[in-house]
C-alpha cells in the first residue's frame, strides 16, 4: 500500500456534547462505525445537524480537544490510532477542508496560502514553489496568485483549499459540503482527481449531486448517530425515491433525470442557458426591478488600478410574482451583481429602478437596501447576537413593532424555519441551521424583494426548496443562486446564466 492509499476504519464510535447556555448536552454519535477501503470515494449523506461536520472534525483531531465533550471508540488510519495524535501531526496523514472556507483561510496571498501548511512540514523551499504552481494551474487559479483569499468569490475560496490539500496530498481527504458553491466543471475536476489519483475519499452532504453516481464507490446514510450503507454507486429508480424520501433529492417529473443529466458531463444547447419554464410559472404582474447598463470593476490590491473583475450588464429585469435563479461559473459575478441589487455596492455606471408609487422610478443604494434583502453565502456575516431571539427580535424592534407582537412573531417565524429554542446561542447551532436562522431574520423584516447567495449550500434539496416556497409567500420575487441546476430548473420561472460578469 502506497502512503497516499490507507483505510479508515471506525469502531464503535460514541459522541456527547457538553451543555451549553440553551442547549441541552446531546449524543450524537452512539455506536458509530464505518470503513472506507484505501482508494475508494465514500459519499456520506446527511441531513443538517445530523453530525457530518463534527464527525470531520472528530477525524482530524479537533474534536473534542477544542470542543469539549465525551469521546469513545476506535479510529485508525491504515492502522495507526488517530486519537493518538495532535492535529498538526496529522497534516500528512488527514486533509480536511471546512464547509466554511472563511474558517480556514489565514494568510493575505493564495500562494502563501499553499505554503503555509508546506513549510510548517519542514519541506524544501523550492519544492514548495513547485508545488505552488502546479497545484495553482490544476485548479486554474494563476490569475489569484498574489490577491487574497479574501478577494475570492465562494466558490474560488473552496478551490484555492482544493489547491492547499493537493500541495499536501493526504492520506485520507475530508470533504464537508465541499462540492456546494462548485460549479460544475470543478466538481467533475475534482471528483477526477480523487478518482485518477486513487485518494481515500470521504465525501460529507446534505445533497445528492448526479456526479456521486459517476464518481461514488459507495453512498452511506448517517442518521440518528448510526451509518448505514445504501448503494456501491449503483443509482436505481428505488435509490432515486429513497433520496426523494429523504430529501436529498428533489422528486422530479418524468423528464427530471434527463433535465439533470448535464451535471455527469452531457452538453446542453447554449439556447437552454437562459429559459422561461411556461408550465406552472407564476402570474407576472409588473416589472419590480430594471437594471440597466450597468458597469462595476475591481481592482487589484496594491495595484495601479490594475482590474482583476469587470461587471458589464446591459439590461436586467424580474417581474413581480416570479422565482429566478441566476446560475455561472465561480467569480462570473452572480454574488456581485446581488450586490448592487441590494445596495451594497454602487455601480460605476448604470442604474437600478425599483417599482415605488406604481411606476419604476430610480432608486439610491440606500432605498435597494430597504427593498431588497441578501442573504449572503456565510450566514456568520449576518448573524452576531447572543441568542436566536436576539436575533429575530432586532429588525422587528428598530421597526418600532410592540413588544407583544415581536414575541407572537419570533415564535412565528421559530416554528416555520424549525429553529431551536430562543435562548439557544447562534454560535453552537449547525451550518445548517444557522442558514435557516437567517433567512428567518429576513422572512420577518418582509421585503419585496428577496435574493439568496448560495443559499441550498448546508441545507437538503427539500429543506432549500421550502425556504423558497416561503419567501414566494412573503416577498414579491424571489432571486437565487445556485451551481445546482437541477434545483433551479425545479424551482425557478426563470433560469439566467453568467459568464465572465455578463448575461448570456
Amino acid at each position: 500500500m502506497s502512503i497516499s492509499e490507507a483505510d479508515l476504519s471506525i469502531e464503535d464510535l460514541c459522541f456527547t456534547y457538553p451543555a451549553y447556555p440553551g442547549i441541552k448536552a446531546r449524543i450524537l454519535f452512539e455506536g458509530l462505525n464505518l470503513r472506507i477501503q484505501a482508494g475508494r470515494i465514500a459519499v456520506l449523506l446527511a441531513q443538517p445537524d445530523q453530525g457530518k461536520t463534527t464527525l470531520c472534525r472528530i477525524l482530524s483531531g479537533l474534536i473534542p480537544r477544542f470542543s469539549g465533550g465525551t469521546l469513545t471508540g476506535r479510529m485508525s488510519l491504515a492502522d495507526a490510532a488517530l486519537t493518538a495524535h495532535q492535529p498538526y501531526e496529522l497534516l500528512e496523514r488527514v486533509g480536511l477542508i471546512f464547509q466554511q472556507p472563511g474558517e480556514q483561510l489565514l494568510t493575505s496571498r493564495c500562494d502563501a496560502e499553499i505554503a503555509f501548511a508546506l513549510e510548517s512540514l519542514g519541506v524544501p523551499r523550492n519544492e514548495i514553489e513547485k508545488r505552488i504552481r502546479n497545484v495553482l494551474q490544476t485548479m486554474h487559479l494563476e490569475r489569484y496568485r498574489s490577491e487574497s483569499p479574501q478577494m475570492l468569490s465562494g466558490g474560488e475560496k473552496k478551490k484555492l483549499l482544493i489547491a492547499c490539500l493537493l500541495a499536501i496530498d493526504p492520506q485520507l481527504w475530508l470533504l464537508d459540503e465541499t462540492l456546494e458553491e462548485l460549479d460544475a466543471a470543478t466538481k467533475k475536476q475534482l471528483l477526477e482527481l480523487l478518482k485518477q489519483g486513487r485518494r481515500t475519499t470521504l465525501i460529507l452532504s446534505a445533497k445528492w449531486h448526479e456526479l456521486f453516481a459517476v464518481y461514488a464507490d459507495r453512498i452511506l446514510l448517517l442518521e440518528d448517530g448510526t451509518v448505514q450503507s445504501i448503494s456501491d454507486g449503483k443509482v436505481s429508480r428505488e435509490f432515486r425515491d429513497l433520496l426523494c424520501d429523504r430529501g436529498f433529492l428533489l422528486r422530479e417529473p418524468a423528464d427530471g433525470e434527463k433535465r439533470c443529466r448535464h451535471e455527469a458531463g452531457e452538453k446542453r444547447n447554449t439556447s437552454e442557458a437562459i429559459h422561461e419554464r411556461k408550465a406552472g410559472a407564476a402570474e407576472k404582474s409588473a416589472t419590480l426591478l430594471l437594471a440597466e447598463n450597468l458597469r462595476f470593476r475591481y481592482r487589484r490590491e496594491g495595484s495601479n488600478g490594475e482590474e482583476c473583475f469587470s461587471l458589464q450588464i446591459d439590461s436586467f429585469h424580474i417581474e413581480a410574482g416570479q422565482t429566478t435563479a441566476l446560475i455561472g461559473h465561480n467569480g462570473s459575478g452572480k454574488s456581485t451583481i446581488g450586490h448592487i441589487l441590494c445596495g451594497l455596492i454602487e455601480p460605476e455606471q448604470g442604474i437600478v429602478r425599483i417599482r415605488k408609487h406604481d411606476r419604476l422610478q430610480p432608486a439610491s443604494t440606500e432605498e435597494l437596501n430597504r427593498f431588497t434583502g441578501y442573504l449572503f453565502q456565510d450566514p456568520d456575516l449576518q448573524i452576531f447576537l447572543p441568542t436566536v431571539f436576539e436575533e429575530l427580535a432586532l429588525g422587528l424592534k428598530n421597526r418600532n413593532v410592540p413588544a407583544g407582537q415581536i414575541q407572537e412573531r419570533v415564535q412565528q417565524a421559530i416554528a416555520l424555519f424549525e429553529l431551536p429554542s430562543t435562548e439557544a446561542p447562534p454560535s453552537m447551532m449547525s451550518y445548517g441551521i444557522r442558514k435557516k436562522l437567517q433567512a428567518a431574520v429576513y422572512y420577518l423584516l418582509e421585503r419585496p424583494l428577496m435574493i439568496i447567495d448560495e443559499g441550498d449550500s448546508g441545507l437538503s434539496a427539500n429543506e432549500f426548496a421550502e425556504m423558497v416556497h416561503i419567501f414566494r409567500k412573503t416577498s414579491s420575487a424571489v432571486i437565487f443562486i445556485t451551481h445546482d441546476r437541477c434545483l433551479a430548473e425545479g424551482l425557478a420561472d426563470r433560469v439566467v446564466e453568467m459568464r465572465s460578469g455578463s448575461l448570456v
